[in-house]
């Protein structure tokens, strides 16, 4: 594998014998691109400060002024930032150690150093690794910078941290060095997906259980490009800690994608463009593929799919709100298992992926994030168990229940809970095949909903109701079975209650 790779750098090396010329260059061409790009989060993920504060877009809420107040430093202290565009900023201090770290120069030990905000709100001052040696060289600006090398400095007077062509994620990480393209612009002489981005894949595990391979200096590989910064390991488990997945995970959910494969991260994103602070780097929504599903959702309020399927269940900085199930970084798993059980391994350290729990969000993170996130927030409050009911369905009329045998007779069940507020199940078995039409009427014989109007065959089932838009009272269910052959062989009714 080591031969095979040192073989695919140099080919890489002999076809881009160009040299990076700064993303200023591509601006008098591709001046809509570059606007987009210069408010995105890629140019910031590492500023060189030179004894300045570093300048955000106007439209970023970072508490910046908070930094000079609570850190204890100047910015001559300060040969660089960390982030700061959405989620977090850490500091780099003139030796290359990230300040309050053990060996900084600068608030030495004292942590209170990584400074946690999003979607315009300060999350705390956090301690980053106070105890620790924490030194910003190349195993961390290979993510963070463009063109990083391993050899030399970036930092004059310290030795051995590695080099880099551009602080941040220019246009040439992601398209390649361009030299030759500038001097003569020309589709044949600049890379479109620059595997290469990663050029040193030094501790990165390739070739294991995923099946990853080295970068293709020919390929065209969107995802793989993303990919091999949005990732902790490549071929790793979706990693875990502290009841969250953590950041840096998108790669490895996307490797989880069960008919989603055809995909990729630009299917949905423009690389060019944010998504945060307004942004709208969104190219394509749900709806696109998921038409019948949005148009059968038993769910009340202004919800929306990226609500319930891409909840905050990773963290990068913080977990946010009072229920737990609610980080910064929205999941990329999509995929939901209605049950009562955790996402989670029972170490902690991994989502679960195998036969008996596919990779999915579980009903912590997909419905309490947000209905037990703020008791003041006019989001009913549920456990699990009552949100593994009101799931059981939310995307269709009846489900039919897993069993080895039919139903030996016709049966309409209570309703659970009862009484009930917004939602309840309520079960029947059908015996025989028929068109079946369950309807809720009010005490004065009023009809007020109509669950079902179909033909189903025979099996045990169970239908949602959301009634959220029905007052506190009594009302009945009445259900009827009509067989084309035999006229109506079933009818019952049934009380439930509504309590608001």
């Amino acid at each position: 594998m080591k031969k095979m790779l040192s073989m695919t750098l140099i080919l890489s090396c002999i076809i881009y014998a160009q040299t990076y010329v700064g993303s200023t260059n591509c601006q008098s061409c591709h001046t809509e691109k570059y606007s987009d790009w210069f408010d995105s989060g890629h140019p910031y993920k590492f500023n060189i400060t030179n004894n300045a504060a570093p300048v955000y877009p106007d439209f970023v809420t970072n508490f910046q002024d908070v930094w000079d107040d609570s850190i204890g430093f100047t910015w001559d202290q300060v040969s660089g930032v960390i982030g700061g565009f959405g989620w977090k900023a850490r500091f780099v201090d003139q030796t290359g150690k990230l300040i309050g770290t053990a060996n900084s120069v600068v608030n030495a030990g004292l942590g209170h150093n990584q400074f946690n905000f999003y979607d315009g709100t300060l999350w705390g001052i956090g301690n980053y690794h106070p105890a620790d040696d924490k030194t910003y060289n190349y195993g961390c600006f290979r993510c963070h910078t463009t063109g990083p090398e391993e050899g030399g400095t970036w930092l004059a007077g310290v030795a051995d941290l590695g080099t880099f062509a551009e602080g941040g994620v220019g246009c040439e990480a992601c398209h390649g060095p361009g030299s030759n393209h500038v001097s003569d612009p020309s589709t044949s002489n600049i890379d479109r997906v620059y595997e290469f981005n990663i050029s040193d894949t030094t501790g990165l595990d390739f070739g294991g259980t995923i099946g990853v391979v080295a970068p293709d200096p020919n390929g065209d590989d969107v995802n793989y490009l993303c990919g091999t910064c949005h990732n902790r390991g490549f071929n790793a488990p979706i990693e875990a800690k502290g009841g969250y997945i953590k950041h840096h995970e998108v790669w490895e959910e996307s490797l989880t994608w069960d008919g989603h494969s055809f995909m990729s991260c630009t299917s949905c994103h423009d690389p060019h463009k944010r998504v945060i602070w307004d942004g709208d780097g969104i190219t394509m929504d749900c709806t696109t593929c998921h038409a019948d599903q949005v148009a059968t959702l038993n769910h009340s309020g202004t919800s929306n799919c990226v609500d319930c399927h891409m909840p905050y269940a990773g963290k990068s900085a913080v977990k946010r709100g009072e229920s737990g199930y609610k980080g910064d970084i929205n999941s990329h798993l999509f995929k939901i298992t209605v049950d009562d059980q955790s996402m989670f391994t029972d170490d902690g350290h991994y989502v679960k992926d195998d036969s008996e729990r596919p990779a999915s969000l579980d009903l912590g993170f997909a419905c309490l994030g947000c209905h037990n996130d703020d008791p003041n927030d006019a989001i009913p409050e549920k456990t699990i168990a009552e949100a593994v009911i009101a799931a059981a369905n939310m995307h269709g009329t009846a489900s039919i229940s897993a069993g080895n045998s039919l139903p030996d007779k016709f049966q309409l069940s209570q309703n659970y809970p009862n009484p009930f507020n917004p939602m309840t199940v309520i079960p029947f078995d059908i015996q025989t095949a028929g068109h079946v039409k369950l309807v809720i009427y009010n005490l004065l014989g009023q009809e007020m909903a109509v669950l079902a109007d179909e033909y189903m065959t025979p099996g045990e089932y169970k239908l949602n109701l959301n009634a959220q838009s029905l007052a506190t009272g009594v009302y009945i269910y009445d259900i009827t079975v009509d067989n084309s052959e035999m006229g109506i062989v079933f009818k019952d009714s049934k009380k439930m209650v509504i309590m608001k």
